[in-house]
């Protein structure tokens, strides 16, 4: 069971998601600002680098957007990382050719965003992919019976020269609601392509951060339970397509439902760069460009067998509030964490079960790939930026 807590004030909206009394996911959308991520623009090439095979895109923005040689080519071509070596940018993009691109990675202070030729439209059920015919299925949903049902369900329904992925959500959905949702994705992208063909100038073509749409797809799920918002307008629009029952739909005459609800401690965990354990170690955060690195320090514990348990102790405490902290700040990417050195094999073990039994609560896709020679513990988590 969950809950939503959509709460709204003079600078900023935010959105948490509880789990057991406790936030375990954020969404911070600044007044009158909006993510470009997914968003689809029509662009123009501005720069083709073979020696980078890649080429720069300018799509409106300060800085013109970087798109990689697998990012240009057709998406059947690039089922394999490898394939894209037979390309060469400049045989793909050349300078002043205009293309239709979607935001992959949003820019930062030192970089241009990163696009994608490869675009994908989410609904409820599905994401809808144009221009390829690949079908694939989320790894979260489990049963091979129920993947081969959902399958042969999109096969049946979805047209020609279209390929999908399906979400968690379409598990146990009948067929009538699949081709509801794949038809209404693909007239968004029939009028997404129209705007393309008709009116040069447009730069944007589809804005992909609808606060309340992607409340209603991405976070509103079958175990979400009650909502409650603080915010009139708010409250009106998310009934309207948020849950059936009205009484699951709260509006709270409060300034700050976090606080006044008890929630502060955990939603400021989220923004600080030091996190203390309840038995007296801590972590600490620091995201860089390239990678999040995560120090466990014993701190103010320090046990009373020896060295091997109380390093065992302060890890196996640390891996839960780890992935605690990672599905709540969003962090994507490489990830590396320096644990207190266990020189038992077993013990070592016991902390990566504990991150992957954690890891199954998260809506995003956690690859962790365990100890390395230098005795850190890598893993990458794909951000879910909603």
């Amino acid at each position: 069971m969950s809950e939503l807590i959509v709460n709204k004030d003079d600078e900023k909206i935010d959105v948490c998601v509880l789990e057991n009394n406790l936030i375990v996911e954020i969404y911070s959308y600044k007044q009158g600002e909006e993510s470009i991520l997914g968003n689809i623009y029509r662009g123009e090439v501005k720069d083709v680098v073979d020696g980078m095979q890649a080429a720069f895109v300018d799509i409106g923005l300060e800085k013109n957007a970087f798109i990689p040689i697998k990012d240009a080519i057709p998406k059947t071509d690039v089922t394999k990382e490898s394939q894209s070596i037979a390309f060469k940018i400049s045989d793909v993009l050349h300078v002043g050719q205009k293309i239709l691109v979607q935001v992959r990675k949003v820019p930062t202070s030192l970089k241009g965003a990163r696009v994608s030729t490869h675009i994908t439209i989410p609904g409820n059920y599905i994401v809808l992919m144009p221009n390829t015919d690949i079908i694939t299925i989320s790894q979260k949903v489990e049963g091979n019976e129920e993947k081969d049902r959902l399958v042969e369900m999109l096969k049946r329904n979805i047209p020609e020269g279209y390929g999908a992925i399906v979400r968690t959500d379409a598990v146990g959905i009948n067929e009538g609601e699949i081709k509801k949702d794949i038809n209404e994705l693909v007239e968004k992208w029939k009028n997404i392509c129209c705007k393309y063909e008709e009116d040069e100038k447009q730069e944007l073509l589809y804005n992909e951060h609808e606060l309340v749409s992607k409340i209603s797809r991405d976070l509103i799920t079958r175990e979400t339970k009650k909502i409650y918002v603080n915010d009139k307008e708010l409250y009106q629009q998310i009934k309207q397509v948020g849950l059936k029952s009205e009484e699951s739909i709260q509006f709270v005459d409060s300034k700050n439902i976090i606080q006044d609800q008890g929630f502060m401690s955990s939603y400021e965990s989220a923004f600080k760069r030091k996190i203390w354990l309840k038995c007296g170690g801590y972590i600490v955060i620091d995201k860089t460009e390239a990678l999040t690195a995560i120090d466990v320090n014993s701190g103010k514990y320090v046990g009373n067998k020896n060295l091997e348990q109380t390093a065992l102790i302060v890890n196996k405490e640390a891996a839960a509030e780890i992935m605690h902290q990672i599905r709540l700040r969003d962090v994507g990417g490489i990830i590396v964490v320096d644990y207190i050195d266990l020189l038992n094999k077993e013990n070592q073990s016991q902390i990566i079960k504990i991150m992957q039994n954690e890891a199954k609560k998260d809506r995003s896709k956690i690859d962790i790939k365990g100890y390395t020679e230098l005795n850190l513990v890598e893993l990458t988590r794909k951000t879910i930026n909603i």
